[in-house]
């Protein structure tokens, strides 16, 4: 099957990670009256809830198919020095695919498939060449499954880092594992090596992901 790398392949990550605007801040005016200031919490109120609604209801069409987001965080704290990189994870995203029958092929069959994306940040902070590949990482569920990142629809944060370069991007994979029974990940990318082959920090590094909505 000739498959193209499509505008959403993948406008799905960068979509799904960056996009979705914050609610508008709500101004309030100090008042004396404990009626107002009432009245203004119960707007507030109503006003998160429905972002809320909102968030959870957040659909997105492409010519991949219907992909329902199910939990988001853009606030993951998980930085580590490996050797002379700096690795970052900033956000993790669980969403539901509902695979275009044109795709399907390309998903084992599948009408849909629980997509799992991190944002990855690497960046290597000496000029030698050094080699890492977190868009070949490995994820185990607490459901059972264990996958390997799909490196076609993943962005390339991965490879040689030919001095000091940065590079920034979304990992995917794909379980089968409903979203909502998705509570905890873990992501194992093995360590980078030189322009000889040679190991320069640990052989493998785990991280332990929330995933609970």
């Amino acid at each position: 099957m000739n498959m193209k790398r499509y505008g959403f392949l993948f406008a799905l990550p960068l979509a799904l990670l960056v996009g979705c605007g914050e609610a508008d801040e709500l101004k309030t005016t100090a008042t004396d009256t404990e009626e107002v200031v009432v009245a203004e919490e119960a707007k507030e109120s109503a006003a998160q809830e429905e972002v809320e609604t909102k968030e959870e209801t957040e659909v997105q069409d492409s010519e991949l198919g219907t992909n329902t987001i199910y939990m988001k965080n853009k606030a993951l704290d998980i930085q580590e020095t490996i050797a002379s990189l700096t690795f970052t994870i900033d956000k993790v995203q669980t969403s539901r695919l509902q695979v275009a029958e044109a795709y399907r092929d390309s998903f084992d069959g599948q009408e849909e498939v629980t997509v799992v994306a991190v944002n990855a940040i690497v960046e290597n902070t000496v000029d030698d060449t050094v080699s890492f590949h977190p868009n070949q990482a490995t994820l185990v569920t607490n459901t059972g499954e264990q996958v390997t990142a799909d490196m076609w629809f993943s962005d390339d944060v991965g490879g040689e880092f030919l001095g000091k370069v940065k590079k920034e991007g979304n990992v995917l994979f794909f379980v089968k594992a409903l979203p909502e029974e998705l509570t905890e990940l873990k992501l194992v990318v093995d360590g980078p090596f030189d322009a000889d082959y040679a190991q320069l920090a640990e052989d493998r590094y785990e991280y332990t992901i929330d995933v609970t909505k």
